[in-house]
């Protein structure tokens, strides 16, 4: 083969990887287990007589749902005692309860329940509570368990879009 040659096979080849990387580009990103914080599903149910309305295991809702900013608020032991009385007398509309992969790589593979919000009617305070089964190691009093936010509209319209 002459110079000719290697110089049109090497254009065709940086042409044919150029086209390649194009049509990975435009492929649909998904997400990783680790971009989900390994949650799975979200199951949501009336809280009037606990039915099943829905379960959510679209990547994209799920992403969307642990970028909520109360997932990241540190501070979160002030107004506690106010929110807990602003929602006495409160209606609970819906339950959304999470679930998780277990940590353990081996052994059980059932999904652990993570955090449950409870939404209520007419106000945009909720109550999270963490799950038991998700403190490993030690055992941690209820009452510690419960935490209480005021989100904005925005925040309680995408919960409430989670329940449609």
């Amino acid at each position: 083969m002459n110079k000719r040659s290697y110089i049109i096979i090497s254009i065709l080849l940086v042409f044919g990887l150029c086209i390649c990387a194009g049509c990975s580009a435009q492929q649909e990103k998904k997400y990783t287990i680790d971009d989900l914080d390994n949650l799975v599903e979200i199951r949501v149910y009336s809280a009037e007589n606990k039915e099943l309305i829905k379960i959510i295991s679209d990547e994209d809702q799920l992403y969307q749902y642990n970028q909520c900013s109360l997932f990241d608020d540190l501070n979160i032991e002030e107004g506690q005692e106010e929110l807990k009385k602003a929602l006495e007398g409160e209606k609970e509309q819906y339950f959304l309860i999470s679930y998780k992969y277990p940590v353990a790589r081996f052994g059980k593979k059932e999904l652990e329940e993570n955090i449950t919000i409870t939404l209520y009617e007419n106000t945009n305070v909720i109550k999270m509570t963490v799950a038991e089964e998700s403190i490993k190691g030690f055992s941690v009093p209820e009452e510690f368990l419960v935490f209480y936010f005021e989100l904005s509209d925005e925040e309680i319209d995408f919960f409430h879009s989670l329940t449609e």
